[in-house]
């Protein structure tokens, strides 16, 4: 018999332990102040944003979960 787990997280956050989860980081990417964690050795995701401008709200290039290159390195 296969055992299968359905979730919407991503699989590396599957199975974490607290100390391996890193926190966020306020950046400024493209101008805009947001949070964001590492992701991989190229790429931070997205958790948040901190500005009280509403046109970056609707943006899909800054919504939460998206990935944005490290800076310095190219995608």
């Amino acid at each position: 018999m296969t055992d299968v787990y359905y979730t919407l997280m991503p699989p590396q956050m599957v199975f974490f332990d607290e100390k391996a989860v890193p926190e966020s980081q306020l950046l400024c990417y493209k101008g805009v102040n947001l949070y964001a964690r590492p992701y991989d050795a190229s790429h931070y995701q997205i958790t948040g944003l901190c500005t009280t401008n509403p046109k970056y709200y609707l943006s899909r290039e800054l919504q939460p979960g998206a990935l944005i290159p490290i800076l310095g390195k190219s995608r």
